[in-house]
This record gives structure tokens, sequence and C-alpha cells, in this order.
């Protein structure tokens, strides 16, 4: 028994609704809006409360300053002497001596690139002048690997 199947729509979808040109970050911004409004009311509203809440305590910041100045005056006098001072000093020298570190600085990389320079030149002025015939380079590998022999050592007894 044959069977066939026929086709009474269209075989690809269709958009049944309309075409939406708007880009989806347009559709996002007013979620973030409202988001950052509530956050935002959120956050005043519980600074009233912080502030309302510790607006007595400030009665107490005199007594507490008063009573903590000998502890901060010689904290301050420490910190003066061990930090303050020397950081003035270490400056001031540096500051005096940056002429000189510009100048060392400038010779010591000018030497290396003049050294470098000079050694290439001279590399060069050799293979030019005298280049190294592939028998010489044969000769040296030769004798690099030749075995050396050991001389005898002398006692210093002078029993040989």
């Amino acid at each position: 028994m044959a069977s066939t199947i026929t086709a009474t729509g269209p075989l690809l979808p269709t958009v049944t609704g309309q075409y939406n040109s708007q880009p989806p970050i347009t559709q996002i911004i007013p979620i973030f809006r409202a988001t950052f409004s509530l956050l935002r009311t959120f956050l005043s509203q519980a600074l009233r409360v912080v502030i309302a809440l510790a607006t007595p305590l400030l009665i107490f910041v005199p007594l507490i300053s008063r009573l903590l100045a000998p502890v901060i005056f010689v904290c301050n006098i420490v910190l003066n002497a061990a930090v303050y001072t020397p950081y003035a000093i270490i400056s001031n020298i540096a500051a005096a001596l940056y002429p000189l570190y510009m100048f060392c600085g400038v010779a010591c990389i000018f030497g290396a690139v003049l050294g470098i320079l000079g050694r290439s030149l001279v590399t060069l002025s050799n293979n030019v002048i005298a280049p190294e015939s592939p028998k010489a380079e044969l000769l040296h590998a030769e004798l690099s690997t030749r075995p050396r022999k050991r001389r005898r050592r002398s006692s210093l007894t002078g029993d040989s």
C-alpha cells in the first residue's frame, strides 16, 4: 500500500508578528533605570537612618578626643621622627643627585652601545680582510678534540 504525503502549507517557518527594528539594548535600558532608581532610593533612606542613629553619639567625640590627645601627640612625634624626616632627607638628596645619576646612566648606556658596535665592526673587518679558510677550521677542530697528555708533577720532597 503506497501512501503519499502532501504538504498543504509552506515548509519554512513564517513570522506571525511584526519585526522589531529596535536593538535589544533599548529594551533593557528601562529595566536598568528602574533598578538604579530603586537602589538610589533605598541607599538614601538607609543613609538617613544611619545619620539619625549616629547623631546622639557625636556628643562623645570631644570627650574621646580629649582623652586620646596625649597618645595622638606622641604618635605624631614618633611619626615625624621615624617617617617624615627621613623621607624628606632622602627625597632632597635624590633630587640633588638626579643630574649625576642621569649623566652616569647615559654614559653607561652609550659605552655599552659603543662597545657592541666596535666589536661588531672589528669582527666584520677581520672577516673581510682575512677570512678563515675551511682548512683552518678543521685544524682548530682537530686540535680541540685531540687528547692532551698530563705532565707528571714533581713532589715537594724531591723523591722522584
